[in-house]
């Protein structure tokens, strides 16, 4: 019968002590390889593998106005990761998984007329973008249409708005604001 005499008890307190740290630290290191593990998942996840991106007829794509807007993007977009693209495309960038997907320079959508509805996003400052809203089942796209170039963001169902608030408040801040239309007729964008 073990000893419990304070005595006894003092006797041993050394080796609890040692047992209690090592247990700790295995409960630690464990634990820092767990957290490790995670995070190389994470890293490996497909959100920050690269993505082929469809070529799409985006004539000013290499004009100054998308030069300007592709120089300013964030590596991070309301919390989504910037992709790498695989073929280099001029005036693409996205983000996340499913991707949320920007394309600079496109030509006017049929859709796009002087009476179309429009949807405004402002800012803090009170700049403010004006875009067309097209709906598919799979995603949906918004395309600013006040801008020297035409500006398409496609995002994924269940995206929400931060994104597209973001997104606006750059596009107010790095490219001049114009009419869509004057006297009754588009203005089309500056391709050059």
């Amino acid at each position: 019968m073990p000893d419990e005499s304070p005595t006894g008890l003092r006797d041993r307190l050394p080796l609890l002590l040692i047992i209690a740290a090592l247990v700790l630290t295995v409960a630690a290191i464990t634990t820092v390889v767990v957290l490790a593990g995670r995070q190389a998942a994470q890293d490996d996840a497909p959100d920050t593998g690269p993505l082929a991106i469809p070529a799409v007829d985006a004539p000013g794509a290499g004009s100054r106005s998308c030069s300007v807007l592709m120089s300013a993007l964030p590596d991070d977009l309301s919390g989504l990761h910037r992709r790498q693209l695989t073929g280099a495309q001029p005036g693409v960038a996205a983000w996340g998984d499913p991707a949320l997907v920007l394309r600079c320079g496109l030509s006017d959508p049929a859709e796009l007329t002087c009476s179309a509805r429009l949807m405004q996003f402002t800012d803090a400052s009170g700049g403010s973008v004006s875009w067309l809203q097209l709906s598919d089942p799979s995603a949906v796209t918004y395309i600013a249409v006040d801008r020297p170039v035409r500006i398409a963001v496609t995002v994924p169902p269940g995206s929400g708005m931060g994104p597209i608030q973001q997104l606006s408040e750059l596009i107010a801040a790095d490219l001049p604001s114009r009419p869509v239309c004057q006297n009754g007729v588009l203005v089309p964008p500056d391709n050059g």
